[in-house]
């Protein structure tokens, strides 16, 4: 593989991280601004669960940015984030009635080209790191 094509794989998973830290600290700070299309009444327990939210996609996209520090990163934090990504497309789509139409297209548009971008970089950082004979990732 060429240099080039490894610093995008790079570049990919470093714009999706630091996208899912942004979108975690905005769901940790605002998510009653973030939810607003709720309405007025939004429930204690379901802020929390945003918060929640916001926290697990701030630990993953710290967690490959640090990985990203590297300098032949392996992909597993990237992969960690295109699993959840993907988790949270196909749940979308399976409870799309609780979520509304709405909700489904707002999550599918962040969900799928963040899992697809992630698993593509994560799939060209394990080949870059498997050629150069550093590890893999099923260690």
């Amino acid at each position: 593989m060429r240099q080039t094509e490894a610093m995008n794989d790079r570049s990919i998973a470093r714009s999706i991280a630091l996208g899912r830290v942004a979108f975690g600290l905005t769901m940790l700070l605002i998510p009653h601004t973030v939810m607003s299309r709720l309405g007025e009444d939004k429930p204690g327990p379901l802020m929390w669960m945003a918060r929640a939210f916001g926290i697990r996609d701030m630990v993953l996209g710290f967690g490959a940015i640090m990985e990203l520090t590297e300098e032949n990163p392996e992909g597993r934090w990237v992969a960690y984030g295109a699993a959840a990504d993907t988790c949270d497309a196909v749940a979308a789509v399976v409870w799309r009635e609780e979520l509304g139409v709405g909700g489904m297209a707002a999550t599918l548009s962040l969900a799928v080209p963040a899992a697809a971008g992630g698993w593509w970089s994560a799939f060209g950082l394990h080949r870059t790191r498997a050629t150069h004979g550093t590890g893999t990732m099923s260690k």
